[in-house]
């Protein structure tokens, strides 16, 4: 049984590949994805529109405690222009 960190991300769906590329970056190259996920945040509503590209998507990582500034520093220039949520809760996991 581990401590770690519970990284959740709603970003919109046309910034899912540079997203992935920077958590790989960071070495977070494990991770879910549910695509087409609609809401209303600070930039307006989302939507499920039909080639999905108005959408978000939600990502789902985790890492040791520690290491999730280094991830939001690495994704803060893409949130502040296109938007999108990035929390962090504390997490236990028994098949780490």
């Amino acid at each position: 049984m581990d401590t770690i960190k519970r990284i959740e991300l709603v970003i919109p769906a046309i910034e899912l590949k540079p997203v992935l590329r920077r958590l790989e970056k960071v070495g977070m190259d494990k991770y879910s994805i549910i695509r087409d996920v609609i809401g209303r945040g600070e930039f307006g509503e989302s939507t499920d529109d039909l080639d999905g590209q108005l959408s978000s998507v939600y990502i789902l990582t985790t890492c040791p405690a520690g290491e999730e500034e280094t991830l939001y520093l690495e994704l803060q220039p893409l949130l502040q222009k296109f938007g999108g949520v990035f929390l962090v809760s504390d997490a236990v996991c028994y098949r780490c």
